[in-house]
């Protein structure tokens, strides 16, 4: 039996997800950082990912703090997806898939 690995799979773990499949269709390669301010990390690792969940999202990307009410993607060569600015904006969707390269549950 697998673990569980998100406990709400809405609201700020949708944002990081969101942040994450933007950065990789915006560059073509998954982000090193994602930064949002501490408070909405600490949520994030307590009320929407297991213990486990946040394991495996630190596995993949560093997780730091950063300016209060923005999620940033980071990659090499000062590529920044900002969710807050290009969230949702991509016309066709995304064809990346965050959950499953983090090892995340599906829905």
């Amino acid at each position: 039996m697998s673990q569980k690995t998100i406990k709400s799979s809405g609201g700020i773990t949708v944002r990081f997800v969101e942040a994450l499949n933007g950065f990789k269709t915006k560059f073509g390669y998954w982000p090193e950082v994602l930064e949002a301010e501490a408070a909405t990390i600490a949520v994030l690792a307590t009320e929407c990912l297991t213990p486990l969940g946040f394991f495996l999202l630190q596995s993949k990307v560093d997780v730091v703090a950063g300016v209060e009410g923005r999620i940033l993607a980071k990659g090499r060569n000062g590529d920044i997806f900002d969710y807050g600015e290009e969230g949702w904006k991509t016309p066709d969707g995304h064809r990346q898939d965050a959950r499953s390269w983090l090892g995340l549950d599906d829905d």
